[in-house]
């Protein structure tokens, strides 16, 4: 390929692939930021698995960002500022690159499972490796002029080096694997939501085939293939997983991979019954489950009044802080919170990242349709309108064919 270069094109081998390795980084860097900008304005980072979504496409970025940085900074002399700065981003990148990893596992993992207090072990796993990043010489030994000194190359030491790509190997396994779980959920709902999956699926093993095949090899043979030094391509592969996971997760189209995970998982719980109270402890609106006892809507809203109270006066550090869940035997009271109101779903079961979306988004629908009603609140329930509708909503089961 480099003789190809040579002869069709009258230079140096490497100067072609240097403006890519010099442009492209900016290009993902803003493809994964632009997905982390949209979870914050699309508010979606209340749940686990939207903030280790938003963790994953903020470190890519910036992962992204310090290889723009690294092959961006002019080769000077040893003990320079350039060599420096050089040695600053390849640890930056290094960091972002195991971050990402992480967040993209647990990402993975509570969306088509749920969150589990294990998982936590992965990010021991990750400061673990990230003091290696940053202690002198322990992972990142230097830097060097790459050819004709027009960039630095990274110089690695290949035993630590290789930790870090079984780390990295380690979590993008179980990330494709948690894909392909996906993609089992969502072919049995629908056709389109599979092929988008199934998408997803094969860009991410392609990128993880390519990437340790670029790389990690590189990094472990110090960037040379026979007497040729060749800079990897490090995060330039990312643009096109941005896109991919752009494709996947925010479709044009009515039909939603999230909805489909939340009907599958639908199947580990049973809504008895739904509450929704104005912030001052004013029952709006309840529904009970046809066929379950009756519970009383009065009493039930002042005493969980009562003790969101009590937990913000006997402590503190709780307060401004609101309930999220109270648990009594097989029954979870599950609470998300707007601007103004509140709702509370009484299941039997597990309670899942999905169903508090669910929550959330029918609990904001209902305060942006009032608006006016809400925000000049006199304590009348019957004001408020599509009460009803929206606790509905709760109990309308879709089957999951």
């Amino acid at each position: 390929m480099y003789d190809f270069a040579r002869r069709n094109i009258g230079c140096e081998p490497t100067v072609e692939l240097l403006d890519i390795l010099r442009f492209v980084p900016i290009l993902s860097a803003g493809g994964w930021f632009l997905l982390a900008f949209l979870q914050v304005y699309r508010d979606r980072w209340h749940t686990w698995t939207e903030t280790f979504f938003l963790f994953a496409c903020f470190f890519a970025g910036l992962y992204a960002v310090g290889d723009w940085l690294f092959f961006n900074v002019p080769p000077g002399s040893p003990g320079s500022a350039s060599e420096a700065s050089a040695l600053l981003a390849a640890r930056l990148s290094m960091s972002s690159l195991v971050l990402t990893e992480t967040f993209f596992l647990l990402f993975t993992q509570v969306y088509v499972d749920r969150m589990r207090r294990w998982y936590w072990l992965a990010n021991a796993a990750s400061i673990g490796i990230l003091g290696m990043v940053w202690i002198p010489n322990a992972l990142v030994t230097g830097v060097r002029a790459g050819r004709l000194n027009q960039i630095y190359l990274p110089v690695f030491n290949e035993y630590a080096f290789g930790i870090v790509l079984i780390y990295v190997l380690i979590c993008s396994l179980v990330g494709v694997y948690n894909l392909i779980r996906l993609y089992r959920i969502v072919r049995t709902s629908s056709r389109l939501l599979a092929r988008r999956a199934a998408g997803l699926v094969a860009v991410f093993t392609t990128v993880l085939v390519v990437g340790l095949g670029t790389n990690g090899l590189l990094g472990i043979i110090g960037n040379r293939i026979g007497n040729q030094e060749v800079p990897p391509p490090f995060s330039t592969l990312l643009v096109f997983l941005a896109g991919a996971t752009y494709y996947v997760l925010y479709p044009v189209g009515r039909e939603r991979i999230s909805e489909a995970i939340r009907r599958f998982q639908a199947r580990r719980y049973t809504i008895k019954a739904v509450f929704l109270t104005y912030e001052d402890g004013t029952l709006i609106g309840a529904q009970t489950r046809p066929g379950e006892t009756s519970i009383d809507q009065d009493l039930f809203g002042a005493t969980l009044d009562v003790i969101q109270n009590f937990m913000r006066t006997s402590f503190p550090m709780l307060r401004g802080k609101w309930l999220s869940s109270i648990s009594q035997g097989p029954y979870i009271l599950v609470m998300e919170r707007a601007r103004h109101t509140y709702v509370t779903v009484v299941l039997e079961g597990q309670e899942s990242d999905q169903l508090r979306r669910q929550m959330r988004d029918l609990l904001l629908s209902f305060e942006d349709r009032n608006r006016e009603i809400l925000g000049h609140w006199q304590g009348i329930p019957t004001q408020a309108q599509g009460t009803e509708e929206m606790l509905s909503q709760f109990f309308v089961e879709v089957p999951f064919t």
